[in-house]
């Protein structure tokens, strides 16, 4: 039994232990709360520990951060990274304990106001979420259960059981979600009244192209940007937009690809060592000559090298010889009028060319774009008019036709065209910013006392 629960008892005897006594016994109860007071005292200190955050009419348990802490310790160790021994443990037990403070304290500023009462429908929707979402760690968890051996009978049992251990309920997501709610419900009634005006808009549309400016200089930026979704605002010089067939290399293509191209480039290095050769100074005595290290096999001629050089790249040529007659069908197809869409759809094993945003807006390339492989970007822009598609090029992931869409024109992007987003995002970071401010006075108000020694 935790010493919180345990003050817990002990106060609730005092209150039960003095309601019982008759008043003719004054002196007996007294001595009785006395008795109690003190057990109360000598617990306190163990119970003072535990508090590791107070605030008006309530407090966050040590358990809560640690519980909390080990999680995320949990997390970060999956990436190699041990929180002690980067020392950022005591930041994030302190993050968390801030993080829990301000949660309880939104959570309590909401039954205030009334707004933790969630309807029937509210209700319903979110405890099919929490099912749901409960059922997909189950399957996660008993999947990889299975790979590790588990019997399939009672795989699924050891899965709910691993969740619960680790903190993972229905019930606990169920609350999780229903917290999200109701401070959803609290952002939205405390910043109902916020609006923007025209300049307003304006003003976040213009930092918004200066941000843009000096955040896209860099290609792998730009380019990740566009993969990601990012809106947009600016654009740099020289980009167009192009989508693929990526007729790919088998496992066992991809590993022969892998030796020939080291092999190559290994007997590259080998005729450069021949045109370069190291010069070594004599040695400068007999004991120099003694000791100096045995004479090395005579490098091979350079007629040995380049017929193994010819006779890698002749196998290199027959592996993409082995993928042509696919990519060759498509180049026929696209010939007869088919849409590079209907090619994707029924060639490409490129991903990017399935999800969004790029399934629709595509790939940005430059001449010197340094975020693709170099025979991707290369063919890309070899391709004169948009509209148009490559010869099958030679990548790393097999072969490449590549479809001219567009281009990208430079520069900021007219605001007429991005102007009910912009508005949206300048309204909803007025209602964050207001938000916050009135999250900041509700802390205040609190009187957050922080523990953080007792962590």
């Amino acid at each position: 039994m935790s010493i919180k629960k345990i003050l817990c008892l002990v106060l609730a005897l005092v209150l039960c232990g003095a309601a019982a006594l008759a008043e003719p016994d004054l002196e007996s109860a007294n001595a009785r709360i006395a008795e109690l007071e003190a057990e109360v005292e000598k617990y306190k200190p163990y119970y003072d520990a535990q508090v590791i955050a107070e605030y008006t009419d309530g407090v966050i348990f040590r358990d809560a951060v640690m519980e909390e802490y080990e999680l995320t310790a949990s997390m970060y160790a999956q990436y190699g990274i041990d929180l002690v021994q980067y020392g950022y443990d005591t930041q994030i037990k302190q993050q968390i304990v801030q993080s829990l403070v301000r949660d309880a304290v939104t959570l309590q500023k909401a039954a205030e106001m009334g707004l933790d009462q969630l309807d029937d429908e509210t209700q319903a929707t979110l405890a099919s979420e929490a099912e749901k979402n409960f059922e997909t760690y189950i399957e996660s968890v008993s999947s990889s259960m299975l790979e590790n051996g588990y019997a399939e009978d009672t795989v699924r049992d050891s899965a709910i059981s691993y969740l619960n251990e680790n903190g993972y309920s229905q019930e606990q997501i169920l609350k999780e979600l229903t917290d999200s709610a109701i401070k959803d419900r609290l952002r939205e009634d405390v910043t109902s009244a916020v609006t923007v005006t025209e300049d307003d808009v304006k003003a976040a549309y213009d930092q918004k192209v200066a941000d843009d400016e000096t955040n896209y200089a860099s290609d792998s930026a730009y380019t990740s940007a566009r993969s990601s979704g990012a809106e947009i605002l600016w654009n740099p010089e020289g980009y167009r937009a192009v989508k693929h067939v990526l007729i790919k290399f088998t496992d066992d293509q991809s590993t022969r690809y892998s030796e020939l191209t080291k092999m190559i480039s290994d007997l590259n290095a080998e005729l450069e060592a021949l045109d370069n050769p190291e010069t070594t100074e004599a040695p400068a005595d007999e004991t120099a000559e003694a000791t100096a290290e045995p004479e090395t096999e005579a490098p091979r001629t350079r007629e040995e090298i380049e017929t193994d050089l010819a006779a890698a790249q002749a196998d290199l040529d027959a592996l993409y010889e082995e993928l042509m007659p696919k990519a060759q069908e498509v180049v026929d197809k696209f010939n007869a009028g088919t849409s590079f869409d209907e090619l994707i759809d029924e060639y490409n094993e490129d991903p990017g060319m399935q999800n969004e945003p790029t399934k629709t807006e595509g790939y940005a390339v430059c001449a010197e774009s340094t975020s693709w492989d170099t025979a991707f970007r290369d063919g890309a822009m070899s391709i004169e008019s948009v509209g148009g598609i490559s010869e099958p090029v030679r990548g790393s992931y097999g072969v490449h036709i590549i479809y001219y869409m567009s281009d990208i024109p430079a520069g900021a992007v007219a605001y007429e065209d991005v102007h009910d987003q912009v508005e949206a995002d300048a309204l909803n970071d007025a209602k964050d910013a207001a938000y916050e401010t009135a999250v900041d006075l509700w802390l205040d108000e609190a009187a957050v006392t922080y523990h953080y020694d007792r962590l």
